[in-house]
């Protein structure tokens, strides 16, 4: 019996991989600035003072937005060298406490990012550079990439929790218990 996923966490999956398609798009436009930048140092002779800035700005974005899109991946770094060697409902209990704790942690950054922002934006702040676009949307890219983190982390709980109650029916021998190696890796 397949389990549907509620109409809330699919839209925050889908919302997940919008930001990261942008934050590919905005990757391919950071290269494509810097590659005009270059071009026009090195072959007119002139030079830019906003794109260094802004290129920074967009790489802001997809790593702190895309990060979620890269969470609902599982494209996150994993360090599971004791982990793989558990039972897979222990693994699944570590994975929980795990994406708990991560939740909790991004979460907290949210928070203080937003309060970050809405100083800056108060403030009426403006970066220092030649360029000096208002600093309120670079500092708007923490909140919302935390935020959507933290959504999305609610979405991988949802998942192991799922799984954990309702999870493969794991049989009591110990040939199941076994955890199989890749081919040419001793035990």
């Amino acid at each position: 019996m397949t389990r549907r996923t509620p109409a809330p966490l699919r839209l925050i999956e889908r919302i997940s991989t919008w930001f990261g398609y942008i934050s590919a798009v905005l990757v391919l436009a950071s290269m494509l600035i810097i590659s005009y930048a270059a071009v026009l140092r090195y072959v007119v002779g002139a030079s830019t003072i906003w794109q260094t800035e802004l290129v920074t700005y967009l790489l802001m974005f997809a790593a702190f937005c895309g990060g979620a899109y890269g969470l609902m991946k599982g494209d996150h770094v994993n360090i599971d060298l004791v982990v793989t060697r558990l039972r897979p409902r222990t693994q699944r209990v570590v994975r929980l406490i795990a994406a708990i704790l991560g939740c909790g942690f991004v979460a907290a950054m949210a928070v203080m990012a937003f309060d970050m922002w809405w100083e800056t934006t108060t403030e009426g702040r403006m970066s220092s550079s030649a360029w000096g676009p208002p600093l309120t949307y670079p500092h708007l890219i923490l909140p919302v990439g935390m935020t959507l983190l933290t959504l999305q982390y609610l979405v991988v709980i949802a998942a192991i929790t799922q799984e954990i109650r309702h999870g493969d029916a794991e049989t009591a021998t110990p040939e199941s218990d076994r955890r199989t190696e890749p081919e040419g890796i001793p035990t």
